[in-house]
């Protein structure tokens, strides 16, 4: 990024709206990757915010976004700066538990599925507490070792409990799986 030398001359009210303007949403790591018996997807750790580390304004003006969230809910000491406005976290469902306790204001998830019908009859009614959701992408995981063909068939009655009632669940939920058609469930893709 090219330096920008009349930027501490502009008006605070218009750097702080840069400041905003500029930040980007991050996949952050929740948990811990699951056993190597699944081929999951598991992504490298996000580095912290840039906007935090540009200068101490930025960083003061920009840290009412962020709070700072533990990777697991170990006494580890390793956590990450998170906005719950535009941050997704990536975890393992055995791990949305512990989320869910510890932040229940998270609204955009990624979920690895390892267990339809665990998640289907326990971790389901945790994401329905969670009142600020708005996005939910679950991994369908559960045959490493072979192409599960009927895989839709364990989500399907999550997806009718979630949407086709009178009042339907406040998020947007997918669950995919490259693996085998079809490749995407969805709300429109239920109804």
């Amino acid at each position: 990024m090219a330096t920008f030398h009349c930027f501490p001359l502009l008006p605070l009210e218009v750097r702080q709206c840069i400041w905003e303007l500029a930040m980007d949403h991050r996949q952050i790591l929740y948990g811990e990757e699951p056993v190597s018996g699944y081929k999951c997807p598991w992504p490298s750790s996000a580095p912290p915010p840039p906007l935090l580390h540009a200068c101490a304004e930025s960083r003061t003006y920009l840290q009412r976004y962020y709070r700072k969230v533990y990777a697991t809910g170990k006494d580890t000491g390793r956590y990450d700066w998170v906005d719950f406005d535009i941050d997704t976290l990536y975890l393992p469902q055995d791990d949305l538990e512990t989320l869910h306790a510890q932040y229940p204001m998270a609204r955009r998830l990624i979920i690895l599925g390892i267990d339809s019908h665990l998640f289907r009859h326990y971790h389901s009614r945790l994401l329905l507490e969670m009142e600020h959701m708005e996005d939910v992408t679950i991994l369908h995981m559960q045959s490493p070792d072979e192409v599960d063909n009927e895989w839709w068939q364990c989500w399907d009655a999550m997806m009718d409990h979630f949407y086709l009632h009178d009042d339907p669940v406040h998020f947007y939920l997918r669950i995919l799986y490259p693996e085998a058609p079809p490749y995407e469930m969805n709300p429109e893709s239920c109804l």
